[in-house]
């Protein structure tokens, strides 16, 4: 599922146009997300710390 699937899918709920079903892609894809996101500030937190080595 892209981002595109899952900001459709989020704005249908908001909208209450959505169908009822079961959807544990989405919550794969939460998931797979916030693995994202954590891999992202740990090397932002990485090059922070290489960052405060160099000046």
């Amino acid at each position: 599922m892209t981002l595109k699937k899952l900001a459709d899918w989020a704005q249908s709920q908001i909208n209450n146009t959505a169908q009822s079903e079961v959807r544990p892609d989405i919550g794969v894809t939460v998931l797979q997300l916030i693995d994202e996101l954590e891999q992202l500030q740990n090397r932002v937190k990485e090059l922070e710390a290489k960052q405060s080595t160099l000046a």
